[in-house]
Parts: C-alpha cells; sequence; structure tokens
C-alpha cells in the first residue's frame, strides 16, 4: 500500500511540475473560467492525496517524497499570486477575441467619412463591378478602387467593410466565384476548356486559390458545384 501512495505522490508532482513549467514559459497568459477550474481540481486532489498519504504513515513522520510534494502546491498558488499582481487583466480570458461587429468599426469613427457618402460609394463601386467587371483583372489591388471612386486607400477599404461586411480580397472573391458559377453552368461540359482556364478567365491566377475561394464561398467544390448543376 505504501508503494501505491508513493506512485501516486510522485505523479502528482510530475503533474505539478509540468504545469509550473507551463504557466513559468508562457509569453502571456489568459485564464478563463475553465482553465481555472481544471487548475483548482488539481490542486484540491493533490492536497487529498497528500493528506491522505500523511494520515496512514503510522508514525506521522513526514519521509522526502513527502517534502518533495508539499513544495508543488506552494510553488503552483506563488506562480498565480505572482500572475495576479503582474498581470491585473489576466483573468479577462478571451474576451478580447469577441469583440463585436460594432467594434470593429469603432476605428472608423473619426475618418469623416459619413453613413451617406458611404452609402453612395458602395453604389458607384457596385456599379463599376457590374458594368466593368473590375475584378477580372489578375492583379487588382485596394489602390485601384480607391482611385476609381477618388478616395483614400483607407476610405476603400471602409466602403468595403462597412457595407459589405468582408475584407478586400473577399469581396473581390466574391464576384469572381460568382463569373465562375456562371461560365460552369453555360455548355462548360461541352467545351473544351477546363477549370483551370475558366479560374483564369475569372481573375484568378492559379487553380489552387481559385478552389480555395470557391470552396469558402459556396461551401462545395467546383466539380461538385458542377455536378450539382447538370
Amino acid at each position: 500500500m505504501s508503494l501505491f501512495w508513493e506512485n501516486v505522490l510522485l505523479f502528482f508532482i510530475v503533474s505539478g511540475l509540468l504545469m509550473s513549467f507551463v504557466l513559468l514559459s508562457k509569453k502571456r497568459i489568459y485564464f478563463n473560467k475553465n482553465n481555472l477550474l481544471i487548475l483548482f481540481l488539481f490542486l484540491f486532489s493533490y492536497n487529498t492525496v497528500l493528506s491522505l498519504y500523511s494520515w496512514i504513515q503510522p508514525d506521522y513522520k513526514l519521509n522526502d517524497l513527502l517534502l518533495y510534494a508539499l513544495f508543488i502546491p506552494l510553488l503552483l498558488y506563488g506562480i498565480l499570486i505572482y500572475l495576479l499582481i503582474k498581470c491585473p487583466d489576466i483573468l479577462k480570458g478571451q474576451k478580447q477575441s469577441n469583440i463585436s461587429q460594432d467594434q470593429k468599426n469603432v476605428k472608423y469613427e473619426k475618418t469623416g467619412l459619413s453613413e451617406t457618402f458611404s452609402l453612395e460609394l458602395k453604389s458607384k463601386l457596385e456599379h463599376l463591378m457590374d458594368t466593368e467587371k473590375l475584378y477580372l483583372q489578375h492583379e487588382i489591388k485596394l489602390d485601384t478602387i480607391a482611385d476609381l471612386l477618388n478616395i483614400s486607400r483607407h476610405h476603400a477599404s471602409q466602403v468595403i467593410n462597412e457595407n459589405f461586411n468582408m475584407s478586400f480580397y473577399d469581396f473581390i472573391n466574391a464576384y469572381r466565384i460568382e463569373e465562375a458559377k456562371n461560365k460552369l453552368c453555360s455548355g462548360f461540359e461541352d467545351s473544351s476548356e477546363s477549370i483551370s482556364d475558366i479560374a483564369y478567365q475569372c481573375g484568378f491566377n492559379n487553380r489552387v486559390s481559385f478552389y480555395k475561394a470557391f470552396k469558402k464561398i459556396t461551401h462545395i467544390t467546383p466539380k461538385e458545384f458542377i455536378q450539382k448543376a447538370a
């Protein structure tokens, strides 16, 4: 029985040392509710085993292994106290990753681009995309859009982000994929063109980027789309 408890204690010692190493080695740590629960469950279980081990000792004398074991919770508590003092926002968890769309638009509040003007630019941009098919240009950039709308690059990005809720490249690829879908539904199987040809005609520089954008927007591959459209 003594050997069993010594092995259990050894397991907790090693686990505690590993946990201490992880806490000390991370450059930036955020504790959420689940992480704290796991940590304190470990410490509770550890102290429970330690108490039982001390209780079953016939002479109540602490051996060397138990002395090492007593050091682990002290080390972990010390690390926690240090982190709480040095990083008071450590308990914020993942709140920073849950930013709402309204918060994302705060950076545009003082740009001088009003909502009315933004909507006007949106209509102008849609007209350009539909009539001149700017998305077919292989090397189109955000600067191209900005020059055509006669606004700054930052404002061009704002118009796309606020009105279409997507990045510049996702915005361009959405038009390209619609163009590709139309071509794939218009006698593609009876033509000598390949999917790579269609991708290039729609503004993509290679087959890989086309497949990636197509799957992202339609959630299926071009071949699956052709089969469903048949």
